[in-house]
């Protein structure tokens, strides 16, 4: 072969070398172009897939939940929820008391009430002229007139039976709560001690001797089937039973007092302020608030406070120089609501003086005299001069308006307080 011949064919060996190299080339160009779009839509194809996979678990996850939720609802039961319930209160003496007698004056006619506020003698009651037994008469007496108060005196007992038996038929022949009354000191002139006796009697020259007395009268009178006493006296003059020093009459009648109340009797003071000679005729006391102050109120308002006394019983003086006129402190809305309830501080029962007085009676006529001892603010007429009288002159006063059933039902709320304080402490107790 000759040279030029090598040459030529070494050309075309390397011409198919370089063919065969760029062929192969293109084929790893091609492949790897290939295996990158095949890659590729791999990747695609898997994002497509987890995708739509995605989407229809969540669809089914979601729809499985609203099933769940659906058939919560509806298998769910409605509960209305209740109120709840509000906590008892526990009634107090107070509330109890108000229950009671609100009860008991919501159900008496005004004829009652009416009557509730008179306090007298069994004479003045039935019309006949010595009450020593409680029979037909009083039975008649009492069905027509339901009395507050009946006051007995020496006249009316004659023995501890006797007086045990009248004064448990009266109780049992009456429509409501009554005080059956006298006045006791355990003095030679008192009404037990001087009939009926059964009271041991302590010198009274202590606060502590007066508080046993008090204690023996209450015990007596319960046994006899008194519920009241008008006592202790708080007259500190040269006739009152105590001297005439203000601070010792103070301390006794207070122990007096609140050995009676302790002991289950009703104490009622007398006669506020000051003690005269009424009897007869007027009379007219200088007396001002000052020197009142400094004397008679000091005692009434430390009996009242610390002796615990259920009432007050008025004098029929008159004060000038305190209520600008000459009233009866009995009649006189300055002395009562004033002076009494607003000084003092009273809130008990307040009951006239005797109003068949001549202090009274020479002035008024029972029904005049009964409906301004009302209208004034006391509580209780005691022993007009005209029971029946003073009964419709108060009635009338109602009927006519001037006197409200409000007025009336002030005053038996107070009566009824102390009337049936035993039946409250006992709803109070269970």
């Amino acid at each position: 072969m000759g040279r030029l011949e090598e040459q030529d064919f070494d050309e075309k060996r390397l011409a198919r070398r370089n063919r065969r190299k760029r062929n192969q080339l293109l084929a790893y160009i091609t492949f790897g172009v290939i295996l990158v779009a095949l890659v590729a839509g791999v990747a695609v194809g898997i994002h497509f897939l987890r995708k739509t996979f995605s989407q229809f678990g969540s669809e089914n996850v979601q729809e499985e939940i609203a099933q769940e939720e659906s058939g919560a609802e509806e298998n769910k039961v409605i509960e209305t929820p209740s109120e709840p319930s509000p906590e008892e209160l526990e009634m107090t003496e107070s509330d109890v008391m108000s229950e009671v007698v609100g009860g008991i004056l919501t159900e008496m006619s005004i004829e009652d009430k009416v009557a509730g506020l008179f306090f007298v003698t069994p004479e003045q009651l039935t019309g006949v002229a010595t009450v020593v037994k409680a029979g037909s008469s009083t039975q008649e007496a009492l069905s027509k007139y339901s009395v507050g108060g009946l006051l007995y005196s020496a006249k009316n007992l004659k023995s501890q039976d006797q007086t045990q038996e009248m004064l448990k038929a009266t109780v049992s022949m009456c429509k409501y709560p009554v005080f059956i009354a006298a006045m006791e000191e355990a003095t030679d002139s008192s009404a037990i001690t001087a009939t009926l006796g059964g009271i041991e009697r302590v010198d009274i020259n202590s606060s502590d001797a007066a508080y046993t007395v008090g204690a023996n009268i209450a015990n007596a009178m319960f046994k006899y089937g008194f519920n009241f006493d008008i006592a202790p006296d708080l007259n500190y003059t040269e006739s009152g039973l105590y001297g005439t020093d203000a601070d010792v009459v103070k301390d006794i009648t207070c122990a007096m007092a609140r050995g009676l109340e302790e002991s289950g009797i009703t104490a009622c003071l007398h006669d506020f302020p000051i003690s005269a000679d009424t009897s007869t005729k007027g009379v007219s006391d200088d007396a001002s608030v000052e020197s009142l102050s400094v004397g008679a109120y000091e005692v009434y308002k430390n009996t009242i406070t610390n002796g615990g006394a259920g009432a007050v019983m008025l004098s029929n003086v008159s004060l000038p120089q305190v209520t600008g006129d000459d009233t009866p402190v009995s009649l006189s809305q300055k002395m009562i609501q004033e002076e009494l309830r607003g000084v003092i501080g009273f809130d008990g029962v307040v009951i006239t003086g005797p109003l068949y007085e001549g202090a009274i009676t020479e002035k008024y006529t029972s029904d005049q005299a009964a409906v301004a001892a009302i209208k004034a603010g006391a509580d209780m007429i005691y022993m007009p001069e005209d029971f029946e009288s003073a009964y419709q002159g108060v009635l009338s006063a109602i009927e006519s308006g001037e006197i409200s059933v409000e007025r009336i039902d002030e005053s038996l709320f107070r009566i009824f307080k102390i009337k049936y304080a035993d039946k409250v402490n006992q709803i109070t107790e269970n």
